[in-house]
């Protein structure tokens, strides 16, 4: 019961960490009106975005000469792209998605107790690291949208407005339509943890199956490993299907921001700029690691699904087992994230390549900078 509750909290919790971008489906069970609710707010989100992308535009325009507005204004605009296309695809996909987390909340309510077991050892491997991630999201926003009280800026975001702020109406409405889209960054920072929780149930459901097989005793429960076999796979296809273009525009927008950080950060600005850029860099990268973790767990065990059906001492068993574990064998094809000829396959070794091309690419710029100074 421990097990289910924590499991329980943990998706409510996600979901509550992305409520505001509407990247979370709503339930099979939902009426029609509050669907329709639903994809309103999907379609004034995305409206919103493009709109409060159009002061950034403004700003660029006005301070062409002053590099930290204009890194400030690009960057905020790559998350409002990021918020429009993670908020588009997931529309779009919502009936998947649908039904990949009610499969996800039916497993957990039927699971059986070794697999809680399972279930547990990865909530407690993995809680740490995205409970932090959650709250570090949301508390840095927090004091972002306070800067105005503490510090002598108007607007939590540099903006350049073609009408005047002294109007006290203007002002709260703009003031609020600023902080939430500083929220909305953050359920959009957070929609990497919704994904990674989805692939993190894929490793759960492959570990399950893999110490099933290890106790096959007979045909039958062969063919039951292999038709669980195919449905995992399936699943997960899905869920990758839904998530690879997310990542790859994820990665894209992280490392055009890091760059922008990187070039702020080597030109010696204010201790307060070094500190926002600084946190960006760190943003990205930390947002990158919470798919790129999981999606390891993911290709590793559905290799060892097969891996493990080899090691069943098949020389022992009879012809028709031999079959069925040959059967098997055929799909050990790693289940991985990728798109052909744009995005590698997602791993802790693409992620270490993408940390090695972001400081190379700060060297570069650093040994550029220096080189114009002279």
């Amino acid at each position: 019961m421990i097990e289910q509750v924590m499991l329980k909290r943990v998706i409510y919790i996600t979901w509550l960490s992305v409520a505001l971008c509407f990247c979370w489906p709503v339930s099979a069970n939902t009426s029609r009106n509050q669907i329709i609710v639903f994809r309103f707010f999907q379609i004034f989100t995305i409206i919103s975005s493009c709109l409060g992308s159009l002061p950034m535009f403004h700003s660029i325009y006005l301070h062409q000469d002053d590099i930290v507005i204009v890194a400030k204004s690009i960057s905020i605009m790559v998350v409002l792209i990021q918020l429009i296309v993670q908020t588009t695809i997931c529309a779009i996909k919502h009936d998947t998605l649908q039904h990949i987390i009610e499969e996800m909340i039916t497993y957990m309510k039927e699971a059986k107790q070794y697999e809680k077991k399972i279930i547990q050892k990865y909530v407690s491997k993995c809680y740490i690291l995205y409970g932090s991630a959650i709250i570090i999201s949301y508390l840095t926003t927090t004091i972002f949208i306070l800067g105005p009280i503490f510090l002598p800026i108007s607007l939590p975001f540099y903006t350049e407005f073609p009408l005047s702020l002294n109007n006290t109406a203007v002002y709260i409405i703009i003031y609020f339509h600023q902080c939430f889209f500083a929220y909305q960054c953050s359920a959009t920072v957070c929609l990497s943890i919704f994904g990674a929780l989805l692939l993190w149930f894929v490793v759960i459901k492959f570990e399950c199956l893999i110490m099933k097989i290890q106790n096959i005793s007979n045909k039958d429960m062969m063919v039951i490993c292999i038709k669980k076999q195919l449905q995992i796979r399936r699943y997960a296809k899905e869920i990758a299907n839904c998530f690879r273009h997310i990542i790859f525009y994820t990665i894209i927008a992280t490392s055009f921001n890091m760059i922008l950080a990187g070039i702020i950060l080597i030109m010696n600005p204010l201790l307060v700029i070094k500190i926002q850029f600084m946190i960006t860099c760190f943003t990205a990268l930390i947002e990158v690691y919470l798919y790129a973790w999981p999606a390891q767990y993911m290709d590793d065990m559905s290799k060892n699904v097969s891996i493990s059906a080899y090691n069943l001492k098949w020389y022992e068993q009879t012809s028709e087992m031999q079959q069925n574990i040959l059967i098997m064998l055929i799909f050990q094809k790693p289940i991985s994230l990728s798109i052909n000829f744009l995005m590698p396959k997602l791993s802790l070794r693409s992620y270490c390549a993408y940390l090695s091309n972001a400081f190379s690419i700060f060297t570069a710029l650093r040994v550029i900078l220096k080189d114009n100074s002279i």
